[in-house]
């Protein structure tokens, strides 16, 4: 039954895109190529692949060689496109037209929100004008961007549809406060999402609080842990805090916050966006309804929830956030 299900959200998901854009060619054989190349290494290594289809390019040209199928018989065009900086240029009828370099195709400045994991940017920008992309990443996910943003995802033996507006919203309500502007919030959860993103497709796991009360940090964190703590910090942690004074949460590059998410321990935040901690082993006074069977990045996150939002992301990609100790979402 599941392998019925998930052939079926594979149909839906090809024919939404077919007919979306009107595509010639059969967007469902496309998504063949990543799911064969996803059990197939390159010099001891994970495949990567990457592809746009353009709805405006209308090339009637006879084709003989069509994509993907006579291209990935053989190997050197498996390992030829990685979906990072480069990819196959699919015209409507499904012929390559050229094969582009994604930092040099498209440009044009964004005008609007748009949600990617960070290392895939060149594709999802490129993704704009009736093109789609698609890639599959070293781990074995396919993503498929729309509109230069990331709006489909195979992952774990499924297909999920994203819709980020709505999560945000959802999540921007669950931490309203009275003295933070709605813009801000928006802003710093905002934020905390893209960054929950890019750590779940680069499987590095990590966990974010955001606070409702800044003096609630003393309940979560253990002592020496918190930016507050200058007595009971070291020389180089003092200094790299003040360093991080300069910013809030929004105003720190998405490479770098996906860096600091990467210590042990948790990033922790005002609803305003201040930096709270980082790296910081969280003991909260309150823990909530456990199961025994969590690890303790769950059962911290659980805890946290009490006191705020906490935005938790495993080493295997899944995104769960807990609010009041209980789970919320799961992504």
């Amino acid at each position: 039954m599941r392998a019925i299900t998930n052939a079926f959200d594979e149909y839906i998901v090809s024919k939404h895109i077919e007919e979306h854009y009107d595509f010639q060619t059969s967007i469902g054989s496309i998504f063949d190529a990543p799911h064969e190349l996803s059990e197939e290494s390159y010099e001891s290594k994970s495949i990567t692949f990457g592809c746009l289809v353009d709805a405006n390019n209308n090339d009637t040209t006879e084709i003989g060689a069509k994509f993907p199928g006579a291209f990935l018989k053989t190997k050197k065009y498996k390992a030829l496109s990685d979906g990072y900086r480069t990819a196959y240029y699919i015209s409507n009828s499904g012929s390559v037209q050229n094969f582009v370099d994604l930092d040099k195709f498209d440009q044009t400045p964004l005008v609007a929100t748009h949600y990617y994991p960070d290392w895939a940017e060149p594709l999802a920008l490129s993704s704009r004008k009736r093109r789609i992309g698609i890639a599959l990443s070293r781990q074995g996910d396919i993503l498929v961007f729309d509109n230069g943003t990331l709006r489909f995802t195979y992952r774990y033996g499924q297909w999920q549809y994203w819709n980020h507006a709505h999560l945000i919203n959802l999540l921007r309500d669950r931490t309203r406060a009275q003295k933070v502007a709605r813009k801000i919030l928006g802003r710093v959860v905002g934020t905390i999402y893209r960054a929950a993103l890019d750590v779940s497709f680069r499987r590095s796991g990590g966990l974010f609080v955001i606070l409702r009360r800044k003096k609630d940090l003393t309940k979560i964190v253990r002592r020496g842990d918190s930016v507050f703590d200058h007595s009971d910090r070291n020389e180089a942690d003092r200094e790299f805090d003040t360093v991080l004074a300069n910013h809030t949460i929004q105003t720190l590059s998405r490479r770098i916050l996906v860096e600091l998410a990467s210590l042990d321990g948790a990033i922790v935040v005002s609803n305003s966006g201040k930096i709270l901690a980082y790296g910081a082993i969280l003991q909260p006074k309150k823990s909530g309804p456990l199961k025994g069977t969590e690890g303790s990045r769950t059962k911290a996150a659980i805890g946290a929830s009490n006191f705020g939002l906490a935005v938790k992301v495993s080493s295997d990609g899944d995104i769960v956030i807990y609010h009041e100790a209980k789970e919320f979402i799961r992504i």
